[in-house]
Formats: structure tokens, C-alpha cells, sequence
């Protein structure tokens, strides 16, 4: 039997004559008789189907696989019954699907000749499949239904097996059990059922037999004369129906005995399995009822502890607000005396020197940042531990932010932007004034922070039960995530490396909870890029009032409000942080002791504190000032400063960003950096030093560390240099150790070849062919003098802007400087196959071939093999130099390309060769790797980008053009 083809989806037109409309006849008249003739031209109307009801409805046309697929779906999902489909597919035998045959059938047939004729005629119907019997018996058919169209789904599976199971119903007798053994919705090559249906009942043949009988001995008597004719015809004839019918009826009972004792059967197993599930339920039950009882006493014991973990916590948060209490205050007493000695220094200012003079305003700024987060945090104590009390007085809103909003006039000046206060008198509200202040300076100063263009404005309006204030900015918006956390204590709406402004995420925390000791509330709305407005509410009247808040003190004199702008004024953003005036000073850069000093980049977004290391590092280096990671990568590929100074969080590009950009960056690979952050986790140094920092130091740090770290950095880099230049002094060494070399025989020929030819001239004698030999061998000698002493220019050739070489040629120029080098035995073979040039520097690629075969040279000894390979794919030209020496142990290489490391023996090497050769490939923007096995040799893969072709200037071509080539040297 062949193995039928895989079938394909269906794409046809509706009116492709691939399924009679026969087939669809079940499944329509089903919907008609179900939901009504109504029903179905509105769906066909609705759905707006390709083929006109009419259409469907003639017997003799035929309608695509997708059509109808279709139309299954439309009334499959109109009908909302799960089984519409089979029930659909059992309504064939019916006489409104079959027609007259239905009759014919029922008098004339059996269930196994319909099944069997009808799964014959299937083709005439279904031009895209077909069933196929494999067994076929009085009760049971398996067949495999084949279609060259894979079907989309089930429903067409569903109404095939409505089908099938629907025929013995023709008789009356049950629906035939249908099993689905494969599906080609499900992958399979086919559809394969199995059917098993019930027997019709044999006909009563034995009251007819028994009748015939008793007549045909009536007549046999009456011929006899043993009896009237017709009194012996009718009397026997009766006797034999009745002895038939009674032998009917007995078959009758012995039938309906075995299926009685086969039911008993059934109904016996089926007891047994119910009482083993009662049995195994009974036990589940009983585990359940354990595992309950474990839980319950686990749940219980864990209540237990949570409720002890509750009261610590409780306790804990007493404790901690307590602290947080104390220490505010504590910390507020030395704080004063510092702003008060600052205070006083900034008075007698006149006979400070200017640099003290600058440092006395900078700790002054801070220390009133210090002072205003003290506040916040002894604020936030006492509403957390309910010793918060208000000072209720009468406020009319609108004249009190129109002495709010003034100061902070000259902010939106500096910043651009317009500030404007809208409304007018509105009914006082019970308040505490100091509370209030704090409240609507925060929002303030938070709009204008985040508002760079536009304006904000604050508008004061009322309604029957309430005073509202709105802050309108037009600033950057905040994120809908954020929202649902800006008033949480110490949250921050941007916790990346690049958020942009610094804080603790206290401020909104603190305006909501004293809105809310106040009975009103706040909220926001905000849209990215367009601006937020936060709506404050507060009740009028004094029904809002709480006796036990109330402050029973009286103040002994009153306190003068000041508010100071010196550095900006305390401010909340959307996570609460805090933004100075200073904070977008622009970059400059210092001059520092001489043009001889070391060039330091500061990368900080602070200008502040950018401007005390500058001023800190001016007294010894060039110092050159970056904004920002994005501005300090442009400023390091430009200006490619000694050493870089940077914070980790600034806005824009963070200091880990800008450390991977430089990394990645040929031209700055190699720029040491010392981050300064601070977090002081080690999960946070250990990412800094893991993504290529040279060194990592903590705020707040000593000035005098710094200056350390950055000179012990600039040694390490002096030494490197150095490193490198002794490596490339070695290289050159090696070079002219081979020329030496190899230059001595073809010197010692010139030089045989002269001393004959002077004899001649000298002599007088004329041997033309003597001479003629002496003269080749000196044209021959002094062209391998040539090829040497070309092959170590090209070796040794340097270029300071990258030009174009063919690898295939910088190969061979190394190779020939290194042949003196290879034992007699060992073979040297070559395997060029790329034909693109790279852009590059000759003389250092040269020196990554020289260390590499060098390598591979020694490796392999007085014998073995050398192999040098080049090709290329789309973007990378790759070289691979690969010997069968003795191999490196595994546990050398992960130090392979570490500075100092040689795996040779003491004396025999600096251990810079693979260091410095991944340093020039790093440069070059390649990628060098290297694998060997011990006892199997070695293979180093280099790969450099490509440029196109297009691209290359004129005059700027490789030496000669790459060819492949494949040959040995040895």
C-alpha cells in the first residue's frame, strides 16, 4: 500500500468544484431545523459568504474546501453549541437528507452494506480525498480517510464522525460507536476511525414455518380422509403457528438472556470498578483529610509566627522612628553651628582669598541641603510615629502662594521658562501654616525642576466642599508605571545609571502624608513629553479638624520665616530629588601647571563636584570637563586625554555605558578610568571593575587617594608603553638577527664572484665565459640582497593613519624574515583564499604575524608542520596560524593573553608577545582566540573587519592585489 502524499492547505476560490453540496446537506438542514429558515439568511446576508444561499442549496453543484471551512466556522460560532458539528453530522440519516433512499435502505439493506456502499461512493462527492476500508465486518468497519488538502481545523472531523456514527439509525437501532485513531489536524498522513455498530435483530421465520407445516399436514389429513379438509387445514395450520411462534419467542428469550448476562457482566465490572474508586477516593480522602490537618497546624504555627514577626516589626518601626527622630535632632544642633560659622566667614568674605572664599559658599549651599533633608526626615518620623501636632489657623490660599511663588521667580529665570500664579481670593482653610509652606514649596520647586521649556503655572480654585491648588508644568512628563509609586516613601521614579536628577525619595511621601493629616489629599496626571498637574484638595470649614492632633503649646516668641535660594530650594521630583542652581553650569576646561602635564577628563554631572576635582587636579594635570557619559565618550574619541575621572549615575549616557563605549572603541581601548560612585556595595565594584574600569573609589573619598589612584594609574600606563616599546626593540632585535643571517651567503657569493673578475681585469686575461658566469652569480646575489633587505622595510613599515595591505603579502614579508629560523625539517604551508584588502597598520600587524609564527616555531621543534591560512566572510578577514607542537596545558589558558605570563622557560621570554599582539588586534577593531589540545598542537584565529571596496580612496590600495594561493614553504 502506498504511502499517501503529505497534504497541503487549502487556498482556493469558493466556486472551485472540489466538495458536492451533498456534503454540506446534514449540516445545513440541521441549523434550519434547529434555529429556523430566518436565522439562516440573516447569518448568510451578515457574513456576506462569496456563494448565494441558492447556490448551496441545488444538489448538483460543488463548492471549495476553503467555502466551506468557512461556512462551518459561521455556523459553528452563530449556533454557540460546542457539539453543533456532530450533531450536524448525525442528522445524514435522515430522510430529509437522504430522500427516498432513506426507505429503500431501511426496507432493503443492512448497516454494513450502506457503510460499505457509501464509503465506496464517497469520490463522487469529495474530489479532494477518499475513504479507504481496511476491515469490514458484519459490525464493525475501520477505514483511513486520505485528502490532498490539510484540513484547518476539526470541525470538518467532528461532522465526518457525526456521519459515521449516525447510519445504524436508519434502523432504528443505536448510534454506532466511532474512535478516532489518527488526525491530520493533528499531523498525521490520514484520518483513521474505527466504527462499531449494533446487529439488526433476526427476522421471526419459525410461526411462519410452523404455519406453512401445519397447513401443508391439514391437507395431507383431509387427502387422507382423516379429517374434514378445512377443519384440518385451519386446526394444524393454527398448531404449527403457534409451536413456531413459541420456538420464536423462546430464541427471543435466550437472546435477550445473553444480553442480560452480558449486561449483568457489564453492570458487575463496572460495581468492581466503582467500589475500587470508592476505595481509592475513600483513601484519597483520607490523605486529604491528614494533609489538611498538617496544614492547618502548619498554617497555624505560621499565623503564630507571624503575628510574634508582627509585633518585632511593630517594634522595630517604633524603634526606627524614634531613631530617626533622635538622630534629626541631634544632628541639627552641629548643623547649626556650621551654618552659623559659615554664616559668620561669609560676612568677613572681603579678606578671604578667592579659592577659600568659593568654599565657603559651596559648604554653606550643602550644608542648607543637609539641613532642609534633616527636616524632611524628622518630618516623616513624626507623622510615622503619630507625634506629628498642628498649628490650625485660618489660611486663604491664594494670598499665600502669591508670597509662595515670588522666590522662586529668579529659578524659572535662569531656567527659561515662565512661572504664573491664577485665581483669585478663595474661603480660608483650617491649616497649619508651616506645614503648608513646606507642602507647595515642594511642588513648586519640583515643576520648574523637571520643566526646561514651556512654563508652570499654579492655579487656585473652589467648590461647595473644597479648596483645590493645581501645579501645571509642562515638563517631561511621567511614565505610567511611575505613577502608582511617586508618593511611596524612598522610591524613585528612575533607578537606572542615567536618571538626571539625584534625591531620596522622600519629598512627595511627606506632601501627600501631611495632605492627608489635613483630611485632604493629592493626586496627578501626566503624560510623557507633555507635562504633569498635580491637584491638591483641602476641606473648608473645621469639621476636618482633630482635637487629638491639635498642638497644645504655645510657642514662647514668634519665628521669623526666611526662605534662602542661595543653591536652589527644597524640592520633590517624581521619586524626590533635589536640583541646585549650579547643577547646569557648563563644562570648561584648565590649563594646569604646563602643556607637559598629564591630560585628566572629569566626567561628572554634578557641577559642583566637578568643579572641585577639576579645581583639586588643575594643580597637577591638564584637566578637560565632560557633562555627561555621551559628552565625556565624544570628548575622550576627540581629544584622547591621558586618564579619565568619572561618576557612575549622570543623565543621558551613564559612566558604565560610557566605559563599554570606550572599551569597544579601538582608539580608546586602552584610556585607563577610575570610577567614582556612590554605591558601595561590592555587587556594585565588582560590575564597574568587570566591564573594564581600571580602578573604582567611593564618595565621599580623600582628595589625596585620588591624586594617588590617578598617578599609580598613569605609571601603570607608562609602563605598558614602555612594555611594548622593549617588545617591539626584541622583534626588531629577532629581525635583524635573521638578516644577519640570511644575508651572509649571498654576500659570501658576491663576494667569490668579485675576486675572479678583478684577477681577470687585473691580469689581462679575457675568459668571456668565466666571466659571463662570475657577473650572473653577482646579479643573482645582489637581487637576494634586494629581496632581504625590501622583505624587512615591508616588515618593519609603519604607518600613523591606517592604509590598505593585502594580508597574504604582509604574511609573506614576515615569512621571509623568519626563515632562517626553520629547521630543514619542519614545513611551512600556506593556504591564502582571501582576496579583500584590510585597512590597517603594516608595521604592527607585522609585529601580531612575527610574535604568533614565532610561537609556533618553537612549538613544533626541529620537526613538524607550520600552517598559515587566510579567508574571508561578508564583514571579517580571518588568518589562522595552526602547528601540531607540543600544545598548552588547559590549565595556561585563560592566562595566555595576561602581561608577563610566558609558558616558556625563565629567561626565554618577556611574556609580552600574545599581550601586546591582542592589544594591536583590539585596536585594529579584530578579535583574536586560541585553542589548542596538549600533544595535538595549537591553532590561533586573528579575524579583522573588512571595508568595502567603494569606499578606499585613490592611491590608498593594498601593495599588490591579493590572488588565492595555496603552497608550502620548507
Amino acid at each position: 500500500m502506498s504511502v499517501p502524499a503529505e497534504p497541503v492547505s487549502a487556498s482556493s476560490a469558493p466556486d472551485t468544484p472540489e466538495l458536492s453540496v451533498r456534503m454540506l446537506r446534514s449540516v445545513m438542514l440541521y441549523f434550519e431545523r434547529t434555529y429556523g429558515r430566518e436565522r439562516l439568511v440573516r447569518l448568510w446576508q451578515r457574513e456576506a459568504l462569496p456563494l448565494s444561499l441558492s447556490y448551496v442549496e441545488t444538489l448538483t453543484n460543488f463548492v471549495s474546501v476553503g467555502f466551506t471551512e468557512r461556512l462551518f466556522d459561521v455556523l459553528d460560532k452563530d449556533s454557540g453549541d460546542p457539539e453543533f458539528m456532530t450533531k450536524a453530522g448525525r442528522s445524514i440519516a435522515s430522510p430529509d437528507a437522504v430522500g427516498f433512499l432513506y426507505y429503500m435502505m431501511k426496507a432493503l439493506a443492512t448497516p454494513r452494506s450502506v457503510y460499505e456502499r457509501a464509503l465506496e461512493l464517497d469520490h463522487t462527492y469529495n474530489r479532494v480525498g477518499g475513504f479507504h476500508i481496511d476491515t469490514l465486518t458484519d459490525s464493525r468497519v475501520q477505514v483511513r480517510y486520505v485528502s490532498r488538502i490539510r484540513e484547518r481545523d476539526r470541525k470538518f472531523c467532528r461532522a465526518r464522525q457525526g456521519n459515521l456514527s449516525a447510519f445504524p439509525s436508519i434502523w432504528n437501532l443505536p448510534l454506532a460507536e466511532v474512535k478516532e485513531l489518527r488526525c491530520q489536524v493533528d499531523g498525521a498522513d490520514c484520518c483513521e476511525y474505527d466504527i462499531r455498530w449494533q446487529n439488526l435483530p433476526p427476522l421471526a421465520w419459525r410461526y411462519i414455518v410452523g404455519g406453512m407445516a401445519g397447513m401443508v399436514a391439514g391437507l395431507l389429513s383431509g387427502t387422507l380422509n382423516l379429517a374434514p379438509p378445512i377443519f384440518a387445514v385451519s386446526s394444524l395450520g393454527m398448531v404449527g403457528i403457534a409451536a413456531g411462534a413459541w420456538l420464536d419467542t423462546r430464541a427471543a428469550l435466550q437472546r435477550k438472556d445473553a444480553l442480560l448476562s452480558e449486561q449483568h457482566q457489564g453492570l458487575q465490572a463496572s460495581l468492581e470498578d466503582l467500589q475500587r474508586r470508592n476505595d481509592e477516593i475513600f483513601r484519597a480522602n483520607k490523605e486529604l483529610e491528614d494533609r489538611v490537618a498538617e496544614r492547618t497546624q502548619a498554617l497555624s504555627e505560621a499565623n503564630s509566627k507571624l503575628e510574634t514577626a508582627l509585633v518585632r516589626q511593630q517594634e522595630l518601626d517604633r524603634l526606627k522612628s524614634e531613631f530617626f527622630d533622635n538622630v534629626s535632632h541631634e544632628l541639627r544642633t552641629p548643623l547649626t553651628l556650621i551654618l552659623l560659622t559659615l554664616e559668620s566667614l561669609e560676612k568677613r568674605a572681603e579678606g578671604l582669598p578667592p579659592v577659600v572664599a568659593q568654599h565657603v559658599v559651596t559648604m554653606e549651599r550643602n550644608a542648607q541641603r543637609l539641613l532642609r533633608l534633616i527636616n524632611n526626615l524628622l518630618d516623616l518620623a513624626q507623622l510615622e510615629s503619630g507625634k506629628a501636632r498642628l498649628r490650625y489657623q485660618p489660611l486663604e490660599l491664594y494670598s499665600f502662594l502669591s508670597t509662595v511663588v515670588p522666590p522662586f521667580n529668579s529659578m524659572a529665570e535662569r531656567q527659561g521658562v515662565s512661572l504664573m500664579l491664577e485665581g483669585a481670593a478663595v474661603t480660608p482653610v483650617h491649616v497649619d501654616l508651616d506645614r503648608m509652606d513646606v507642602v507647595f514649596t515642594n511642588l513648586l520647586s519640583n515643576a520648574l525642576k523637571f520643566t526646561q521649556a514651556g512654563g508652570v503655572t499654579v492655579r487656585v480654585r473652589e467648590d461647595d466642599s473644597d479648596v483645590h491648588v493645581e501645579v501645571i508644568d509642562t515638563g517631561m512628563g511621567i511614565a505610567a508605571q511611575d505613577i502608582a509609586v511617586i508618593f511611596d516613601r524612598f522610591s524613585q521614579a528612575d533607578t537606572s545609571g542615567t536618571r538626571r536628577f539625584g534625591g531620596t525619595g522622600i519629598g512627595l511621601a511627606l506632601v501627600k502624608e501631611t495632605l492627608e493629616l489635613h483630611a485632604g489629599g493629592i493626586s496627578v496626571t501626566s503624560t510623557l513629553g507633555q507635562g504633569s498637574t498635580f491637584r491638591v484638595r483641602l476641606p473648608k470649614g473645621t469639621a476636618h479638624i482633630r482635637e487629638d492632633l491639635r498642638e497644645r503649646r504655645q510657642t514662647a516668641m514668634p519665628v521669623r520665616r526666611e526662605r534662602r535660594i542661595s543653591g536652589g530650594y527644597p524640592s520633590v521630583e517624581r521619586g524626590s530629588m533635589e536640583l541646585t542652581g549650579a547643577a547646569n553650569a557648563p563644562a570648561r576646561d584648565h590649563e594646569g601647571p604646563g602643556p607637559e602635564a598629564a591630560r585628566i577628563m572629569v566626567v561628572e554631572d554634578d557641577a559642583e563636584i566637578r568643579g572641585f576635582i577639576a579645581r583639586l587636579l588643575t594643580q597637577h594635570y591638564q584637566v578637560l570637563e565632560a557633562i555627561n557619559g555621551e559628552d565625556g565618550r565624544n570628548r575622550a574619541l576627540r581629544d584622547r586625554p591621558d586618564l579619565i575621572v568619572s561618576d557612575v549615575m549622570m543623565p543621558v549616557m551613564s559612566g558604565l555605558q560610557m566605559l563599554t563605549a570606550l572599551r569597544r572603541d579601538p582608539q580608546t581601548v586602552d584610556i585607563p578610568v577610575i570610577l567614582l560612585t556612590a554605591r558601595q556595595e561590592v555587587s556594585a565594584k565588582v560590575e564597574g571593575l568587570g566591564t573594564g574600569a581600571n580602578d573604582y573609589l567611593s564618595k565621599p573619598f580623600s582628595p589625596r587617594e585620588l591624586l594617588a589612584r590617578i598617578e599609580t594609574q598613569l605609571r601603570l600606563r607608562e609602563a605598558a608603553v614602555r612594555a611594548a616599546e622593549n617588545e617591539r626593540l626584541a622583534a626588531i632585535g629577532l629581525l635583524t638577527s635573521g638578516f644577519a643571517h640570511e644575508v651572509r651567503n649571498p654576500l659570501n657569493g658576491l663576494m667569490n664572484a668579485l675576486l675572479p673578475l678583478k684577477d681577470m681585469l687585473t691580469g689581462g686575461a679575457t675568459d668571456v665565459d668565466l666571466s659571463k658566469a662570475m657577473l650572473e652569480v653577482v646579479e643573482e646575489c645582489g637581487q637576494r640582497i634586494r629581496h632581504l633587505a625590501e622583505s624587512l622595510l615591508s616588515f618593519t613599515r609603519t604607518s600613523e593613519a591606517p592604509v590598505l595591505l593585502s594580508l597574504d603579502v604582509s604574511l609573506d614579508s614576515t615569512l621571509s624574515v623568519l626563515t632562517w629560523k626553520v629547521p630543514p625539517d619542519v614545513k611551512v604551508e600556506r593556504a591564502y583564499h582571501c582576496v579583500e584588502p584590510v585597512r590597517g597598520n603594516p608595521g604592527a600587524l607585522n609585529q601580531v604575524w612575527l610574535n604568533l609564527l614565532d610561537n609556533a616555531l618553537r612549538a613544533v621543534g626541529p620537526q613538524g608542520r607550520v600552517r598559515i591560512a587566510t579567508s574571508n566572510t561578508a564583514e571579517e578577514a580571518i588568518v589562522t596560524i595552526s602547528d601540531d607542537g607540543e600544545g598548552i596545558r588547559p590549565e595556561d589558558m585563560d592566562r595566555l593573553f595576561q602581561p608577563f605570563f610566558s609558558t616558556r622557560a625563565a629567561g626565554e621570554g618577556t611574556g609580552l608577545g600574545l599581550a601586546l599582539s591582542r592589544r594591536i588586534v583590539i585596536q585594529h577593531g579584530g578579535h583574536i582566540s586560541l585553542a589548542s589540545t596538549p600533544g595535538q598542537g595549537t591553532q590561533v584565529e586573528v579575524r579583522l573587519p573588512l571595508h568595502p571596496a567603494a569606499s578606499l580612496s585613490q592611491g590608498s590600495g593594498p601593495e599588490r592585489a591579493s590572488e588565492q594561493r595555496i603552497g608550502r614553504l620548507g
